[in-house]
């Protein structure tokens, strides 16, 4: 154990974080500090629009790059991520929403949502694809996610231990009403994808997770900590609730299902501007 070091004795040696206080400790490294830093640089940044759509798919933020009347601006995780050269591409649209390609995983969410938020977003919905557990879904689906279950890492540095993070209720019902035929339910968040185990698919499933995704969860809890709105809108792109696994990464049902979420996005962030 490291000199000066002294552990909880009720804490959880497994738990993340690690360091008992975690919650309410005064942050180090922020996203202001290394705007600043660039300033320094001479490296100059657009304030972000208040509203944003951050996608994952490369497919879905061509297809509105080439469509949709826009300007880029730098892009989101571009102080911290672009260090190593991944990060994301933001457009700011004709109607004044913002579009982000970002960088898979939880961490690089939060580091983009941080970044957004320090720049101005307030309103944030994601749109992405998803697993579909429940074997009511099908391919090309639509699902408005109702709550994350928390088993990646990075949510856990943001929120207090808890089973769930959830979505900002007006965006969630607007996502709703935008996406009159989507399905609902609760999505679980993980890390490791590789490390899908039967076993859990399986426990989840009868607990009432209909889909799996990879930032749900961290999304809901950074912006609940940044007072940043956020919600999710996925589409089925992969189904687990077979015998085996069957993806459909690029179909074209996919595809243009993935367009008619990023269109019912629009529709729900437009409504709750005021």
């Amino acid at each position: 154990m490291p000199a000066g070091y002294h552990a909880t004795r009720d804490h959880d040696e497994m738990a993340v974080p690690q360091h008992p206080q975690k919650h309410d400790g005064r942050t180090y490294v922020t996203p202001h500090a290394l705007l600043a830093y660039r300033n320094e640089l001479g490296i100059a940044t657009n304030p972000s629009p208040p509203a944003v759509i951050c996608c994952w798919q490369a497919s879905l933020f061509a297809t509105v790059r080439a469509e949709r009347p826009h300007r880029r601006l730098h892009g989101p995780g571009e102080i911290l991520l672009g260090l190593a050269g991944s990060a994301g591409e933001l457009l700011e649209l004709d109607s004044g929403i913002g579009v982000c390609l970002v960088p898979v995983g939880a961490p690089a969410a939060a580091i983009v949502l941080e970044e957004l938020a320090a720049l101005g977003t307030t309103r944030l919905i994601g749109v992405g694809a998803a697993g579909g557990l429940s074997p009511d879904l099908s391919p090309a689906d639509a699902v408005v996610c109702t709550a994350a279950l928390r088993d990646e890492g990075t949510s856990s540095h943001y929120l207090a231990p808890a089973r769930f993070a959830h979505p900002d209720p007006t965006l969630r019902e607007a996502l709703t009403a935008a996406a009159p035929s989507a399905a609902s339910g609760p999505t679980w968040s993980t890390d490791a994808p590789y490390r899908e185990t039967l076993e859990e698919i399986a426990a989840y499933r009868d607990e009432g997770i209909v889909t799996v995704d990879m930032e749900a969860a961290a999304l809901f809890a950074v912006g609940e900590r940044l007072g940043v709105r956020a919600a999710s809108l996925f589409c089925v792109s992969d189904v687990l609730s077979g015998d085996h696994w069957t993806p459909h990464f690029g179909s074209r049902d996919v595809d243009d299902a993935l367009l008619e979420c990023f269109i019912a996005a629009e529709a729900a962030i437009s409504a709750t501007a005021s």
